[in-house]
């Protein structure tokens, strides 16, 4: 059986094969020449989404990864939905309509019609079993929570990232789920 490591690098060449054939096409087509097109503007955006898959592999921590891989297993369902408190600002819900990952581990969720964003690096991570908490480092930032009704125990992904729980990052984990890794 692959380990978690053994599929990531598979998936790094394949990105990376994708990244540099769509370069090609763009070179070759000369598509660079008409930026402001529809057909370019679309081709940009599968560039960022392929960015974004390398740099979720490459550079943020677990915990975050751990984060929105579950939350890539519900992206665009509308029987499953994130609701979201940033300080004493709560939002309500919807449905995770996309993320990206840029530069420097900045995450940005975009729920319904809202962006909401991190910087990965500046968070601790509290875990539970429907939701999530991320408390910066810097105590003047409030914190957020991430409140979502697909549970991590459904997710396939405990076992896989069991090393969540002892990551620097991890502040918190709760019992319950702890039980489902190890079973």
């Amino acid at each position: 059986m692959a380990t978690r490591e053994d599929r990531d690098n598979r998936f790094l060449e394949a990105y990376e094969e994708l990244t540099q054939t769509l370069w090609r096409c763009k070179e070759k087509y000369a598509l660079l020449d008409d930026e402001n097109q529809p057909q370019a503007l679309r081709i940009k955006t599968l560039e960022e989404k392929l960015t974004t898959e390398r740099r979720l592999l490459e550079e943020v921590s677990l915990p975050c990864r751990f984060i929105l891989e579950h939350f890539s297993t519900f992206l665009g369902k509308p029987d499953h939905t994130i609701g979201f408190r940033l300080g004493l600002l709560e939002v309500g819900r919807g449905n995770l309509n996309d993320f990206v990952v840029g530069e420097w581990g900045n995450v940005c969720l975009i729920i319904g019609n809202i962006r909401l964003g991190w910087r990965d690096h500046d968070y601790q991570y509290l875990f539970y079993p429907d939701k999530v908490i991320l408390r910066s480092y810097d105590r003047s930032k409030p914190e957020i929570h991430l409140f979502f009704n697909f549970a991590f125990k459904y997710s396939k992904l405990l076992q896989d990232f069991h090393e969540v729980t002892v990551h620097k990052q991890t502040l918190y984990f709760h019992p319950d789920l702890l039980e489902h890794i190890e079973k």
